[in-house]
């Protein structure tokens, strides 16, 4: 009959224990023991390049900001300077540009007059977007209250 120390433990890893390893008694080493017992938690044995599937997000922004319509657009602030131009000041006050996506400009407002004013004035609006930021930056105004 043959005892617990003598059958292999179930598993996928090899458990052949170097030469010499064993103790007279047939048990293993400290060190042994100890790598077996990580290598267990491990899930396995280390991996061999640590970094091989670790990309820099600069790779793939440039092609992400062209399939949301963000390339090739315009700052922030130049886009409020450009509105404050456009709308001059009491309208620039009391709404701003929310958006810009794909040519299309969203553009939040604090009243329903007030918006009832600017769908009126979307033709004269385009014109002068056109004059400051230039030809096909805004195609369109959607107006949100």
């Amino acid at each position: 009959m043959t005892g617990k120390m003598d059958r292999k433990p179930p598993g996928r890893f090899n458990y052949k224990s170097k030469k010499g390893s064993k103790s007279d008694s047939g048990s293993h080493s400290l060190e042994w023991l100890r790598a077996m017992a990580l290598r267990q938690w491990r899930h396995g044995d280390p991996v061999k390049d640590p970094v091989r599937n670790i990309h820099h997000a600069g790779d793939f922004l440039d092609k992400l900001l062209e399939e949301v319509g963000a390339s090739g657009s315009i700052e922030e602030k130049q886009l409020h300077d450009a509105w404050a131009k456009v709308a001059g000041d009491f309208i620039a006050k009391n709404s701003k540009p929310e958006s810009l996506k794909k040519g299309v400009l969203v553009l939040r407002v604090v009243q329903p007059a007030l918006r009832f004013q600017l769908e009126q004035m979307k033709g004269k609006l385009l014109q002068n977007f056109k004059r400051e930021l230039g030809e096909g930056v805004i195609k369109t105004i959607v107006l949100k209250v």
